[in-house]
């Protein structure tokens, strides 16, 4: 029977530099969830081979981290906590950048959103899950993936939890094929055979070891070598350059963003019915130029303030001459 290790500390990140729920729950990860929100809000979710359970206070973030008993070395999770939340960026200094760059920013800056740093390859199998799919899907995908091919750390608030499986625990001994009719036997549709074929490309161009060399690759390189893994175009290939690999100028186009350029950065683009290359070049790069070298991480705030889960609740009364 699996027992878990409980090790509980602080991390010094301000409220006002970080909203949980919007970084947490905004779709940068697929793996957290609100746990309560009384007597205090707590989140829980696993990152980093840990399960956490996050409570946010107005100085700090308190935690709770959780890890397997036969972990083999002792882990500083304030420092890993740290690093996920990228805890050392000045957010409150950036947003003030940004707004003076963009008159527009004023509009979405109002909860400030934490860019979380990932693990590469979770980050490029989840990302090719979300294709066409939308996050409750694509959190049950990833359940699932972790839960067939990962190790269980323990059982917490009535589920049991597994960190997310290695390239080691994906392969075990299949073939690409073996591992595309076990995904596609899960119901990962066409995504099987890109995630079986992409994990076969990353083992042959060396496993972390290339995923190390795409952070110390100019963006543009790093963007290019992605895209060259089946089945994973542009938009994918920036959400992990953005996501995990730190190149944090990398500015994911999805439909969001595609109307937020269209409504208040690039007007002559309000005919355009869809997002061409063109037309995704055109945005990122607009997005790049006005909010300089952090220009992903701005665009996590606009994302997220565009999110429907997101937008302020109206009183009843509002809500039905809304209607009318």
């Amino acid at each position: 029977m699996t027992k878990a290790i409980k090790s509980s500390g602080r991390i010094f990140v301000k409220a006002k530099v970080c909203d949980l729920e919007r970084t947490l729950l905004g779709g940068q990860s697929f793996r957290w969830r609100k746990l309560c929100s009384e007597p205090k809000v707590k989140y829980c979710g696993v990152a980093l081979n840990t399960y956490w359970e996050l409570t946010p206070e107005k100085d700090h973030i308190a935690y709770d981290a959780h890890v397997a008993d036969n972990t083999p070395a002792k882990i500083n999770f304030t420092a890993l906590l740290s690093d996920y939340l990228r805890a050392d960026f000045d957010l409150e200094l950036q947003q003030k950048n940004w707004m003076q760059a963009d008159e527009n920013f004023k509009k979405f800056v109002g909860q400030p959103v934490r860019m979380l740093a990932q693990e590469p390859l979770e980050n490029i199998i989840c990302f090719m899950c979300s294709q066409n799919n939308n996050i409750k899907r694509i959190s049950s995908m990833v359940q699932w993936l972790c839960s067939t091919y990962g190790n269980k750390i323990g059982h917490f608030n009535g589920q049991d939890e597994f960190s997310f499986p290695t390239l080691k625990d994906l392969q075990g001994g299949r073939t690409c094929s073996q591992l595309d009719a076990e995904l596609r036997a899960a119901k990962f549709g066409y995504r099987a055979k890109f995630i079986a074929r992409s994990l076969t490309e990353i083992e042959k161009l060396g496993g972390l070891d290339w995923f190390e060399q795409l952070r110390r690759m100019p963006y543009a390189e790093a963007r290019e070598a992605l895209v060259q893994l089946p089945g994973i175009g542009y938009k994918v290939a920036d959400c992990i350059c953005l996501m995990s690999l730190n190149h944090l100028q990398s500015v994911p186009v999805d439909t969001h963003i595609f109307k937020l350029a269209q409504r208040h950065y690039l007007p002559h683009l309000a005919s355009q019915k869809s997002v061409t290359s063109k037309i995704y070049e055109e945005i990122a790069q607009h997005f790049q130029q006005l909010h300089g070298q952090y220009a992903g991480w701005a665009q996590a705030v606009l994302f997220c303030a565009d999110l429907p889960q997101f937008q302020p609740k109206l009183e009843p009364s509002a809500a039905k001459k809304r209607k009318k």
